[in-house]
């Protein structure tokens, strides 16, 4: 029996999309119109975290349970984008491109935005890519809101980082509120 290869997440690329975007359907596809890269990713990575909270079946007379439910299951993804894009500052001001203002060009071009004035949530689409040579994992994620923002530091010897936990959120119309996928392995014969 063969050994697969140990993956690294050697690296990687985040996406965004709005709600609804047609996504790849295998791991080495492009992702196509309406996906933007996010830009660079910390030496952090991608951390994907799965939480369960379930309710213990219990039978009279036993210190076992009998079953075991789950009552809610989320899935969780953190990355810290390195790279100072309209994008990343919506994502961590909540605040949709499309509510930006962009003036000046050249050297003295910027974008501005305000605080939203309303605590409607930010909901995007999400796509991560893992990769170690050939090796590709990748993640989107249907329908998601960033539910964790670390803090923003401006110092001379760390990037500026969008510090954000995604959760995934249900997706639209009964589609799949996660598709994973990995290349290169083989299910069992």
């Amino acid at each position: 029996m063969a050994i697969e290869p140990v993956m690294l997440g050697v690296g990687g690329f985040a996406y965004i999309a709005a709600v609804g975007a047609t996504a790849p359907v295998d791991p080495f596809a492009s992702w196509g119109a309406g996906w933007t890269n996010l830009g660079d990713v910390s030496d952090d990575g991608l951390a994907e975290a799965l939480g369960e909270d379930r309710t213990q079946v219990m039978k009279w007379g036993s210190n076992t349970p009998v079953r075991s439910q789950v009552k809610q299951r989320t899935s969780t993804y953190k990355a810290t984008l390195i790279n100072i894009t309209a994008q990343a500052l919506g994502l961590y001001y909540s605040v949709p491109i499309a509510d930006m203002t962009s003036s000046g060009s050249g050297d003295t071009q910027f974008i501005s935005f305000s605080d939203p004035s309303t605590t409607d949530p930010y909901e995007v689409a999400l796509g991560f890519d893992v990769l170690d040579g050939d090796r590709h994992c990748r993640f989107v994620i249907a329908r998601a809101e960033a539910t964790a923002k670390g803090d923003l530091t401006y110092k001379a010897d760390v990037p500026v980082g969008f510090d954000l936990t995604f959760t995934a959120l249900t997706a639209p119309n009964g589609a799949t509120a996660i598709q994973r996928m990995y290349g290169a392995v083989a299910l069992p014969a």
